[in-house]
């Protein structure tokens, strides 16, 4: 998250960001996984699937607070999925949408890791444009 905390700090006044906190990925009670390869205390993450907007709020907040997340965060509803369903941001991704809020990018992880030089490059070519 440093690495992306850092985008956000160069180009927020010059680009809207927005984190979409989706339903969980490795849900104990769907489909659970003992690996804290990225958990910020060296221990699986385990939460039940979020329901409700009031669990999904609840584990958003955990997530900026244990991830140290530094730009707005917004949650995808939990009754619908759109976000998640429209953009099939698991396991990770970047959008980036035009002022149209038409998607231009659509960032691919690759072995669940994104190369965030490639971010910079496409957010300096929409600053470019302007």
């Amino acid at each position: 998250m440093d690495r992306l905390n850092e985008l956000y700090r160069i180009y927020h006044d010059q680009i809207n960001f927005c984190f979409v906190y989706i339903l969980e990925a490795h849900a104990e009670d769907e489909w659970p996984i003992s690996s804290a390869r990225w958990s910020p205390h060296g221990q699986p993450i385990r939460y039940n699937q979020t329901r409700t907007i009031d669990q999904r709020l609840h584990v958003a907040k955990e997530f900026v607070r244990d991830f140290h997340l530094e730009m707005p965060v917004v949650i995808d509803k939990p009754d619908e999925n759109l976000f998640e369903r429209f953009y099939a941001p698991w396991p990770v991704r970047i959008h980036l949408f035009d002022t149209n809020r038409q998607l231009i990018y659509q960032a691919e992880p690759s072995e669940t890791m994104l190369e965030l030089n490639e971010i910079r490059f496409h957010l300096q070519s929409i600053l470019s444009m302007k």
